[in-house]
């Protein structure tokens, strides 16, 4: 596995390096990962992207949010021909 390539300090803001291995893994430090968790987020910024600490989800819990959530569909859906369905396949998104 790959480690950390260097580290440059820039102001208070530490800017580290990290490896991605084979596997397209990437690898963080351990004194890092202590300070993220268990869980982290990536999140896209305009300058690239920045991993913070996420809080871990339970399965069930968000499982229930969904299923007793209103759907975002109303109405009664229109029933298409197998023709039809064939050419949204078709259609590039």
């Amino acid at each position: 596995m790959g480690g950390v390539s260097h580290c440059v300090m820039v102001g208070r803001m530490e800017r580290v390096h990290l490896k991605i291995d084979s596997k397209g893994r990437l690898c963080i430090p351990p004194e890092i990962r202590e300070h993220i968790g268990d869980v982290a987020v990536l999140k896209k910024t305009s300058e690239g992207y920045l991993i913070i600490p996420g809080k871990p989800t339970d399965f069930l819990e968000e499982f229930r949010k969904v299923i007793s959530s209103e759907p975002k569909r109303k109405g009664k859906p229109k029933l298409v021909s197998p023709e039809e369905m064939k050419s949204i396949w078709r259609t590039k998104v």
